[in-house]
């Protein structure tokens, strides 16, 4: 399953969506609850900015691989794929 989550509300994940035409659903997070639980915020939440993370989950619940670039969206890309290759 792929998701993705951010502190943006629900209207604006809706046209981010709609703009990029994505197939998977975004999750608001604007309480911080998942960014916290995943220890994705700066600052202890003190900022509203979270990292930019990619977790590739398997099947069984199991994290198999994080994956923390700022500002290499391929590498997120090109990695995320590589896991799911190897976890089939």
């Amino acid at each position: 399953m792929i998701f993705g989550v951010s502190l943006d509300g629900i209207d604006k994940h809706k046209a981010f969506a709609e703009s990029l035409k994505l197939n998977f659903p975004l999750a608001a997070d604007p309480d911080q609850k998942v960014s916290g639980a995943f220890g994705v915020q700066r600052l202890w939440g003190l900022v509203p900015f979270v990292k930019r993370v990619t977790f590739v989950v398997d099947g069984s619940g199991v994290v198999r691989n994080v994956i923390a670039s700022e500002f290499d969206i391929d590498k997120h890309v090109d990695e995320a794929i590589a896991t799911l290759q190897a976890i089939r």
